[in-house]
């Protein structure tokens, strides 16, 4: 979603919807100020949950929220990238092995993750980084029930991960893709890479696959083929921006 520098702004009001079913044994709930999509998915013996709210107390919640769907025990919890509304809950599962890109660590202990902490009224020394750091893909057994993590590419930020359901045709792409408006660049996306990372999002999914955007309603192949020709178009634009003016700083996409 849209980055966070905007001054001095009132805090924030958190929330946490109710999770809905989007399939057998996965899930869905919306958690504001930002509207983000976070994901359950439930196996026989036990659950993994994508995304943890945007600061360490809505973390908890999500975490208690979580005995009104499953009694299975958390195996794992992914985030899909760095953004304080997909990782600034992570210390509430410090129990539990959590899973995040290798770029995320360095990105929660920048200036840029310290401001968004400050604007949201939580103190830098309650963020935590994921536990276990990956570079392109790992999967966890939840009990007849595989799910496969990865990192397809540069987009959204420089550390996305999608988190795939293959007996549920379902995944969860982060803010790789995005129904609730147009897809976000900031400054730290990569938009050179963003089209060829939604290709291979593009090539995980069939006919019937929905995919769980960050934010909105979940999408079909044909929407996210879409939205990826506007990235293209867009990654152009910024690109004969910057050849236009070398040296200088384009003004950013939106």
């Amino acid at each position: 979603m849209a980055e966070m520098e905007r001054g001095s702004e009132p805090k924030p009001a958190f929330a946490v919807g109710a999770w809905r079913e989007l399939a057998a044994g996965v899930y869905l709930v919306t958690a504001e100020p930002e509207s983000v999509n976070i994901g359950l998915v439930v196996g026989t013996k036990s659950a993994l949950l994508v995304d943890t709210g945007s600061s360490p107390a809505q973390g908890r919640t999500i975490r208690e929220s979580l005995s009104s769907v499953t009694d299975r025990p958390l195996a794992a919890v992914v985030v899909t990238h760095w953004h304080y509304d997909h990782s600034f809950g992570l210390t509430a599962f410090a129990d539990i092995p959590t899973i995040g890109h290798e770029t995320v660590r360095a990105r929660l202990g920048s200036s840029k993750a310290a401001a968004a902490a400050a604007r949201l009224g939580v103190a830098t020394a309650e963020l935590a980084a994921p536990e276990r750091e990956i570079v392109v893909a790992t999967a966890v057994d939840l009990g007849g029930r595989r799910v496969e993590i990865a990192h397809l590419g540069g987009g959204h930020t420089d550390g996305d991960l999608v988190v795939v359901v293959p007996d549920a045709d379902l995944l969860f792409a982060g803010d790789l893709i995005e129904s609730a408006g147009p897809p976000s660049f900031g400054p730290d996306s990569v938009p050179a890479e963003w089209a060829g990372t939604l290709d291979g999002l593009i090539g995980l999914m069939r006919e019937a696959t929905r995919a769980v955007p960050g934010h909105g309603e979940p999408v079909g192949r044909e929407f996210v083929f879409e939205q990826r020709g506007r990235i293209a178009a867009q990654a152009a634009e910024l690109a004969a921006r910057r050849a236009a003016n070398p040296g200088g700083r384009a003004l950013p996409l939106v």
